[in-house]
């Protein structure tokens, strides 16, 4: 089975194929330009994309978004954490935490599937988890996004932004592509 993976973003794009690897689905990447809503709902901000790219290229697709959560800040950026980057750097962030004692944060992503089936009502299907971690007291490291330099996921002592592009890809939770790839597996068939 052949599924659109509507993105441009790299890291996103070897996140997936890293749980779709030998594997009767093939997820291609596509990037087409799908209107975003604006929304404090990741579900409905995935699901918008999904519906669209769908109908765009009566194809399976599957959509992300991504939301970074800072509880100590009412949950900000949450779903602005793409646009907060480029306003505001890691720094910002920690100013913003000065006088906070709680340091928790985590990344929240949901993957959209539809279906895309001319002539039918499409089937969609959310799935989605959580990166769990604390925000350090100091930026460090050197690669991925603003927020991976500040933040630190569970179990680890040093920020996301000291592992490579390869290695960050897969340190987020993946359970929402192995649920995926289960769903799909189940309900498609896929010769």
């Amino acid at each position: 089975m052949n599924i659109m993976f509507i993105t441009g973003n790299r890291e996103k794009i070897d996140r997936a194929l890293h749980y779709f690897t030998s594997s009767q689905i093939l997820l291609q990447p596509k990037k087409i330009p799908c209107p975003e809503i604006q929304s404090e709902d990741l579900e409905a901000i995935a699901t918008a994309s999904a519906l669209y790219a769908a109908e765009q290229l009566q194809s399976p697709v599957v959509t992300s978004d991504v939301g970074f959560y800072i509880p100590a800040l009412n949950g900000f950026p949450g779903p602005y954490a793409a646009y907060v980057e480029h306003v505001l750097d890691h720094t910002d962030i920690l100013n913003m935490m000065a006088v906070k004692e709680e340091r928790r944060a985590f990344y929240r992503e949901v993957l959209c599937f539809c279906d895309g089936r001319p002539g039918h009502d499409p089937t969609v299907r959310l799935f989605s988890t959580i990166t769990e971690g604390m925000l350090a007291t100091t930026p460090s490291g050197t690669h991925g996004y603003n927020f991976d330099k500040i933040f630190i996921r569970k179990g680890d002592d040093k920020t996301m932004a000291h592992l490579d592009d390869s290695q960050r890809a897969i340190a987020y939770s993946g359970e929402h592509w192995k649920e995926l790839k289960t769903f799909i597996k189940s309900n498609f068939p896929l010769s």
